[in-house]
């Protein structure tokens, strides 16, 4: 029998954290309400290029931000383990370090759609599939069971045996993990437009972040000295 995840990770910029992030994590609370799940702020963020992804906002105000924002979650916690971890902040060095941290956990790291499908391209994607399930959220043009086909195609392409599960929508990885995919899709925002319309009108992004993340970027004046591109 394929174990439930007891512990999902969520990584990512969060710069800053968002409505669209709020719904993905109350989406794996829904679906997995006995997990406990915990966001993991990037240190410095890897992307497919050999470039570094730009960072605006300093590590411990991310960090800060994603604890404002799930202060009332008992179930959500921050993680900043990336800051003791050599950069750029790879996924399968992140998690290794989070199987230690957590051992005889059933481990889960949550992904959006458009991650899957350049799921290929990460650093030792393997890896990351022999120390976590995936947990990933559909994007609203793309239907679960396509999401659940390419999650095949990937775990097919990494050498590994799956068992086909469409009514749960899930697919079960010899190694003992699986891929989950959401039903629902959490709303697309982009973090770049917030910092931009924070950066010229606070009140512009007013329901696009949750109201103790107005108040933090308001208190300290966060985003507000220039418009990054």
């Amino acid at each position: 029998m394929i174990p439930t995840p007891d512990i999902i990770f969520f990584g990512g910029v969060f710069d800053p954290i968002h409505m669209g992030h709020v719904e993905a994590v109350g989406i794996a609370q829904e679906c997995f309400p006995n997990a406990k799940i915990v966001l993991v702020p990037s240190f410095v963020a890897p992307i497919s290029s050999e470039d570094i992804k730009h960072v605006a906002t300093a590590f411990e105000d991310r960090v800060a931000m994603s604890v404002v924002a799930f202060d009332d979650w008992p179930k959500v916690n921050v993680s900043s383990i990336e800051e003791e971890l050599s950069v750029p902040s790879y996924t399968h060095a992140t998690l290794a370090a989070l199987s230690e941290e957590n051992p005889g956990s059933s481990l889960a790291w949550m992904i959006g759609a458009d991650q899957l499908a350049n799921f290929l391209r990460w650093s030792q994607p393997r890896k990351v599939l022999e120390l976590a399930s995936l947990i990933v959220l559909p994007r609203p043009a793309i239907s679960p069971v396509d999401i659940l086909e390419t999650s095949k195609s990937v775990a097919s392409s990494l050498g590994f045996s799956t068992t086909w599960d469409q009514d749960n929508l899930r697919l079960d990885l010899d190694g003992g993990h699986s891929i989950y995919v959401m039903e629902k899709s959490p709303t697309s925002i982009s973090s770049t437009e917030i910092r931009k319309l924070a950066a010229s009108d606070l009140q512009t992004i007013s329901g696009k972040v949750p109201p103790s993340i107005m108040e933090y970027i308001s208190d300290i004046g966060l985003y507000q000295q220039c418009i990054d591109g």
